[in-house]
């Protein structure tokens, strides 16, 4: 796709979405932008404005002149140059809804804390403490010809580690802290939307606090995203406050890709079984869920039998751009071919997603990376075999 007058540069995200992290204190003005740092300065003599911030404004201004902004380079624009469909398109961001610069948000997505206990495998320090106590524990994982991304992932700072020993009672008291959760909760009667995401936001003892707080309309909805990696005391203990009122506004989204021993290796840190009980608490309690799905080379060998037992709940497909060696395409074709043959009962719309992403060629140093990445990750993890991938494809990663 050519950078041509004609091209559109617009996208409604920007007029109506706000991602707010709490724990780099930086917000997005699209979840696929990049982030930019809170002013607290500005912020405390404008409350209530942290959707309408200078760099905001700009922004949308830009996009009412149909310019291009830089912080859309790194996952629409350089997609969409490709001739391919970015964030933005399959979101629907090209639908021209808002027309004025200065406005509030309908969408608000909280990172609400990293504590998570489990580390997935195309996840990272930067959502997983988890992740960050492997890396610091048995250090860096070591790649051929990392890029800026994998070397981000292992780059463990001294901030990072001392955020380890900081107690969440420590984080809650700041005055940063109260500066961005007063907001939410100003801002929270405008939503049709609060998303809150982690690390695991059941892990975070300030869930129960910020939900009972939130001043949002009862058609309005608040989804939860979890990997069900906790106690299920902890789990039924959250699940009880939310009483009548809320309970109809709450949706969880649950991230999994697969079943048994595909489960336990690519969300390491639950069991299977423990996964079903708090399945089957949900159904029970007529709590609202549904699955969150991404995709990666090392997740999809799972994803039919996954589909099998848990389409009838909703599964929400997105598939893993970073690492890019856990691209869904970094496979052989032997393996590209069966995994055609196991999708084919599916809808077609997810049936044709998938053959498409699987489609391209993968680079000789993506297929090293994949290598690296599996001997590293099982080596520090006792339990774990990669007897659940097909041969073809450990033949061709060379292990």
């Amino acid at each position: 796709m050519e950078h041509g007058c004609d091209r559109s540069f617009y996208c409604n995200f920007k007029f109506k979405f706000l991602k707010i992290d709490f724990t780099t204190n930086s917000t997005l003005n699209c979840h696929a932008a990049k982030p930019h740092a809170v002013d607290f300065g500005w912020l405390s003599d404008n409350r209530g404005n942290l959707f309408n911030t200078d760099i905001s404004i700009k922004e949308r201004e830009m996009m009412l002149l149909n310019q291009r902004n830089s912080s859309c380079e790194q996952n629409c624009w350089h997609i969409e140059d490709k001739g391919g469909d970015s964030p933005r398109i399959w979101q629907g961001g090209e639908e021209k809804t808002h027309t004025i610069v200065h406005t509030n948000p309908e969408i608000i997505d909280l990172t609400i804390g990293r504590n998570c206990n489990l580390t997935c495998t195309y996840c990272c320090k930067e959502y997983s403490t988890s992740w960050l106590r492997d890396v610091i524990n048995n250090g860096e994982y070591l790649y051929t010809n990392a890029d800026s991304d994998l070397l981000d992932r292992n780059t463990v700072s001294l901030r990072e580690q001392i955020s380890l020993k900081v107690k969440q009672n420590e984080v809650v008291s700041s005055e940063k802290y109260k500066l961005l959760f007063n907001e939410i909760v100003t801002l929270s009667p405008m939503l049709e939307e609060l998303i809150i995401t982690g690390g695991d936001p059941f892990i975070n003892n300030e869930l129960g606090e910020l939900i009972k707080k939130l001043k949002m309309k009862p058609s309005s909805k608040i989804i939860i995203y979890t990997g069900l990696g906790f106690s299920f005391a902890r789990f039924k203990k959250y699940i009880s406050m939310f009483n009548d009122n809320i309970s109809s506004m709450i949706s969880l989204r649950i991230s999994a890709d697969g079943i048994g021993k595909h489960l336990e290796f690519n969300r390491y840190g639950i069991k299977w079984d423990e996964f079903v009980k708090k399945i089957d608490y949900l159904k029970e309690q007529n709590i609202d869920f549904e699955f969150q799905t991404t995709l990666s080379n090392l997740s999809v060998f799972g994803f039919a039998d996954f589909y099998k037992k848990f389409s009838d709940y909703g599964i929400r497909l997105t598939f893993a751009y970073t690492p890019r060696m856990m691209s869904i395409y970094v496979m052989d074709n032997e393996s590209k071919n069966r995994i055609k043959d196991e999708i084919e009962f599916m809808p077609d719309d997810i049936k044709n997603r998938i053959i498409s992403s699987i489609s391209p060629e993968p680079s000789e140093t993506q297929r090293i990376q994949i290598k690296e990445f599996l001997e590293q990750f099982i080596s520090r993890r006792e339990d774990l075999s990669l007897d659940i991938f097909p041969n073809s494809f450990l033949k061709w990663v060379g292990i």
